[in-house]
């Protein structure tokens, strides 16, 4: 998917500004110089949004959620979850496989096939049939402010373009389309993709906080933990116990959304989060999931997540804990919180090394519910107690090399992600895995031109960019020069750039950067009734773009 986002007035594109509009009030002395006053409101409405706050429309899901085009609201009869698809207002089917994907229990729902299919499949159940309708949406109208990335703001910091913003640009294969995507690279660095994370100049490059959050994609809710399995899903998301199974409860009653530990009269116990029906002891996959997307598109492993629940201690425990636990590769951290309300983060190397203490401090207020995080993003280890974060790894504790990403890559190892709790009784809710986005980079069929790609860092020049779309798995960005195959990378105003290697095939231009996107004032619509107009915005998901 391109992401080529259209204008709210397509005759009229966004402009680098040269001057600033007066806007000095004349008195009001007269009918005929109120009148005047009132036309050179709307004049200045008028260059308002031509040069400082161009209005745009996103038609496609590259940017999913961040941003969404054109799409669809559906609900999944097995858990629950609400989910937004690619869906073209037209009534058309976008996809070649005729599903839906829940993204939280991977629950499928199909359209009925004809007799000419030749597949095999058992009958379908009534809630594996596609809705007779789903809920259509226009895509996001979005402000972008151009002003802040033209010379003389660009040079002041907090200003220009940084890394992550969400930014509209020129796409270099013809200089007239509008592009939206995240911006990853700038001049001068060196960009490799490694495991789904980004590496710059062959660090780690790490998401500010605003951007983490936009990019923090739901895996598996407990609130929303499926009915039954899907005998067609590959994957059955759940917890299983590793042992003695008696001091658990909520594990097979989904309906109850509450985990229940009674340790008192039972040694400490653990649970994990596994996928396999074949084999309830296996780590459960955490994949590069998107509802939004066509199923049949490629998953891959996504080794950085985020677990995190409420931990409500029982009335009268005095002792004992609870602790998540995730790991990357062959590295494991630990977040325990224990009655007394004392968090300890530790970490332990190799799967029977000895563990280690990084961190004990008094934060958490036993008596009330707490809230506990475990993080591993972009090699940082991060604990979160109340939505406050109280411990962040430091490079002498524990540091990803490109070297150990390839490895992590090599082996296919998903995060092995564990609930324990010993010597107490506690009741854990809003149970919630999280995974990161995954930048993709391989070529999707032989369809799309490969630039960047593992084992091809992109050098960028010192007047060029680098950008990817939030839904990497489905989106026309930098790693393949925003071109299939069959066309040309560049457009004519670029060609003599091209070949003379100022400019390379799949950066943009900054001369060709528009602005940043920062608020959605027109989500889509809300629909009036379940099969009626879509007429009124839903203003309830106007929102900060992060």
């Amino acid at each position: 998917m391109s992401d080529q986002v259209s204008e709210s007035h397509p005759s009229k594109r966004p402009q680098r500004p040269r001057a600033r509009a007066a806007d000095t009030p004349a008195p009001k002395e007269s009918w005929i110089e109120q009148t005047s006053s009132f036309v050179g409101f709307f004049i200045y409405l008028l260059v308002l949004k031509t040069f400082f706050l161009p209005l745009f429309i996103i038609p496609t899901g590259s940017m999913a959620e961040t941003l969404y085009g054109e799409h669809a609201a559906n609900t999944c009869p097995n858990c629950g979850t609400e989910y937004a698809v690619g869906w073209q207002l037209r009534g058309a089917w976008p996809w070649s496989s005729p599903c839906l994907r829940c993204p939280n229990c991977r629950w499928m729902q199909f359209r009925p096939l004809g007799p000419t299919d030749g597949t095999p499949r058992p009958p379908l159940l009534a809630s594996e049939k596609l809705p007779a309708r789903l809920r259509p949406s226009a895509g996001d109208r979005i402000f972008v402010h151009g002003w802040l990335f033209d010379r003389p703001f660009a040079g002041l910091d907090g200003l220009g373009p940084a890394r992550w913003d969400v930014v509209v640009f020129k796409v270099p294969t013809d200089g007239q389309t509008n592009y939206i995507k995240r911006l990853i690279g700038l001049p001068g660095e060196k960009i490799e993709i490694i495991n789904g994370d980004i590496f710059v100049n062959d660090q780690i490059a790490r998401k500010t906080r605003d951007a983490q959050r936009a990019l923090w994609f739901p895996y598996y809710d407990h609130d929303h933990a499926p009915r039954e399995p899907s005998a067609r899903a590959a994957y059955y998301p759940r917890w299983v116990a590793l042992d003695d199974a008696r001091a658990w409860s909520g594990l097979t009653q989904p309906a109850a959304r509450t985990l229940q530990y009674d340790g008192l009269q039972h040694a400490r116990s653990e649970i994990q989060f596994a996928t396999d029906p074949t084999d309830p002891q296996a780590p459960g996959q955490v994949k590069d999931i998107y509802a939004y997307n066509d199923p049949a598109l490629l998953l891959h492993t996504v080794s950085d997540v985020r677990l995190s629940a409420e931990v409500q201690f029982a009335g009268g425990a005095t002792t004992g804990y609870v602790e998540l636990s995730t790991t990357k590769g062959t590295h494991r951290f630990i977040a325990r919180v224990d009655a007394a309300g004392q968090v300890t983060v530790e970490h332990q190397s190799g799967r029977n090394g000895p563990r280690e203490s990084w961190s004990t401090q008094q934060s958490a207020n036993s008596s009330a519910p707490i809230h506990l995080a475990l993080s591993h993003v972009d090699g940082l280890v991060r604990v979160e107690v109340d939505g406050q974060t109280v411990f962040e790894s430091t490079p002498a504790q524990y540091q990803l090399t490109p070297q150990d990403a390839r490895q992590v890559a090599a082996n296919n190892s998903p995060p092995v992600l564990r609930i324990a709790a010993e010597n107490t009784r506690a009741a854990l809710r809003h149970v919630l895995i999280e995974r990161d986005v995954y930048y993709t980079s391989e070529v999707h069929g032989g369809e799309r031109v490969a630039v960047g790609l593992q084992d091809r860092p992109i050098q960028l020049g010192p007047d060029e960019y680098f950008v990817l779309g939030d839904n990497s798995p489905n989106s026309l960005d930098g790693r393949f020069a925003f071109s299939r195959a069959d066309q040309e990378p560049v457009g004519p105003h670029l060609q003599a750039e091209l070949e003379r290697g100022v400019f390379h095939a799949g950066t943009v231009p900054a001369d060709q950067l528009i602005g940043r996107a920062f608020f959605v004032y027109w989500p889509g619509f809300l629909p009036l009734t379940p099969n009626g107009l879509n007429v009124l915005p839903d203003l309830g998901r106007t929102r900060w773009i992060r």
